[in-house]
């Protein structure tokens, strides 16, 4: 049994979806066909169910880098093989809308700490997610009407500590800033399994933007309508 997430084999599926909040792990639980609370340790709550007869797991890695690899490489030690992020990000460009959606092609991280403790101190290991699975949650996205933004993103360690970063990154192709994407994707590379993301804006950081969040009525809409597109994902790719 895994430290923290104290789950028995067979508690976890293959395809999981993760996210920072618990309440998203509850909310997107709705969707799954017998869902079964298998982890509430230490608040990462975590169902299993099933959606349209394939079994999926949703589990909550809580914040930041050091949080989610603790979870996810608990998933992967009991049977994960395909994890999608779905959470959050601030936009960083004026043109994109709160609420919209961004599929990452990669996530930018500061080097040092986490990274370099998986990695070494040698290189720099591109963070990247599966190309495969985030096609197909890409198509399954564009399938139900949403569009959604394609491009880097950057995950930041420190909530409070990015202001400076914003106009820079923002000029140089970022679409977003989070705190959990690049270790998953990097993780997904050094352990072996397929993983990819999915981030809803909740706010924009461009300047004259920087007040508006999206409720959290409005962000629970989003989140069912995004986490169907990321579960019919999850169905259709391949083992």
């Amino acid at each position: 049994m895994p430290i923290h997430l104290r789950v028995n084999p067979g508690d976890i599926a293959k395809r999981v979806v993760i996210v920072g909040d618990p309440e998203r792990a509850r909310q997107l639980s709705e969707l799954l066909v017998g869902a079964k609370l298998v982890n509430e340790n230490r608040g990462l709550i975590t169902y299993t169910g099933k959606y349209n007869d394939t079994d999926i797991t949703v589990a909550t890695h809580g914040i930041g880098a050091p949080s989610a690899a603790i979870v996810i490489e608990e998933l992967i030690s009991m049977g994960a093989r395909f994890i999608v992020r779905l959470g959050t990000t601030g936009a960083l460009r004026r043109e994109i809308g709160i609420g919209d959606v961004i599929v990452p092609t990669g996530s930018a991280y500061n080097y040092g700490g986490i990274y370099t403790q998986y990695l070494g101190s040698f290189i720099a290991y591109p963070a990247i997610p599966n190309y495969h699975l985030m096609s197909e949650l890409v198509r399954s996205l564009e399938s139900m009407n949403m569009k959604p933004w394609v491009g880097p993103v950057y995950s930041s360690d420190a909530f409070y500590a990015e202001e400076d970063l914003v106009n820079v990154l923002g000029s140089r192709g970022f679409l977003g800033v989070e705190m959990e994407t690049a270790i998953l994707f990097l993780l997904g590379l050094v352990r072996n399994f397929k993983a990819a993301a999915v981030l809803i804006v909740s706010n924009n950081l461009t300047e004259d933007k920087a007040s508006r969040f999206l409720t959290a009525s409005e962000l629970r809409d989003v989140v069912l309508r995004v986490g169907r597109a990321v579960l019919n994902a999850l169905i259709m790719v391949k083992d």
